[in-house]
């Protein structure tokens, strides 16, 4: 078996498998557009092990010991495994993912989040990247106990047919206009629905409402949620525990004190505007 040690931020995961697998995992590019800050090393001190193997399909979560058992290759589907495995290890870190996309302006990081697709959220940081410069598609990492980003995706992932008609049929595109570090302040949080309407709708949360929605986008993927694993026939169950969750919530308490969040639907043009008179 060959082994090669995954980094995201300050996680580190061995990775043991065939070198013929190894090899594949390497060469997908779905590996640096679904990881965020994705780098691979040749040693590292891990904060967990997966063995991949050949078998019949099977998860052993004895974390921080992990076998993944196949029958069938699913590069894709091992990808998305190894960074639910990194989830866990970053949480135990204090480091949070969330999904969503980042401009910087004036040095600070405005994030536009939220769990569905088509919301707007990456043609907002797009748009706000014209005065300033984008940070990441997808998945942005946060440091909780340092209150700054820490990790990215620098590849737009062309999922829906909105940015599939937009840039044809290129799945993962490099993104222009990249913010030159990966630690910026949090300025903003916003919950976007852009829409054509020439009225908005804005709504500024107060400390307790961002708290229950961070909270709830910051468990989900260590619970398992929204991973399905061999070819979307077997459920992942939760990685998270009791003392983890408690932490979790004490370091977004504090987090959701000090950083602003607001829900905003409208026109891309009012919300550009509202935002950059705060910047």
């Amino acid at each position: 078996m060959q082994e090669i040690y995954i980094k995201s931020s300050k996680a580190i995961i061995k990775v043991l498998a065939d070198s013929s697998l190894i090899k594949k995992i390497l060469e997908e590019k779905f590996l640096y557009s679904y990881i965020p800050s994705c780098e691979v090393l040749d040693e590292g001190k891990e904060d967990a092990t997966i063995i991949f193997k050949k078998g019949k399909n099977n998860l052993i979560l004895d974390y921080p010991n992990i076998e993944y058992i196949y029958e069938c290759e699913n590069i894709k589907d091992m990808i998305a495994f190894i960074e639910y495995i990194l989830e866990k290890a970053r949480l135990e870190y204090g480091i949070i993912c969330v999904h969503g996309a980042g401009a910087v302006l004036n040095n600070e990081l405005i994030i536009s989040w939220g769990t569905t697709t088509g919301m707007g959220k990456t043609t907002l940081a797009l748009e706000l990247a014209k005065y300033g410069s984008i940070y990441s598609d997808e998945k942005i990492l946060i440091d909780l106990n340092e209150m700054k980003s820490v990790g990215r995706i620098k590849y737009q992932y062309i999922s829906n047919d909105y940015w599939k008609n937009k840039e044809g049929n290129e799945y993962f595109k490099k993104m222009g206009n990249i913010s030159s570090e990966e630690e910026y302040p949090i300025k903003l949080f916003i919950q976007p629905i852009i829409c054509d309407s020439p009225n908005y709708t804005l709504d500024e949360w107060g400390k307790d409402k961002f708290l229950w929605h961070i909270y709830e986008e910051t468990s989900r993927k260590i619970r398992g949620t929204s991973r399905i694993v061999f070819n979307n026939t077997y459920p992942v169950i939760s990685l998270d525990t009791l003392e983890l969750a408690k932490r979790r919530l004490e370091l977004l308490k504090e987090f959701t004190s000090k950083v602003k969040a607001i829900y905003y639907k409208g026109n891309i043009d009012n919300i550009v505007e509202i935002i950059k008179k705060q910047s």
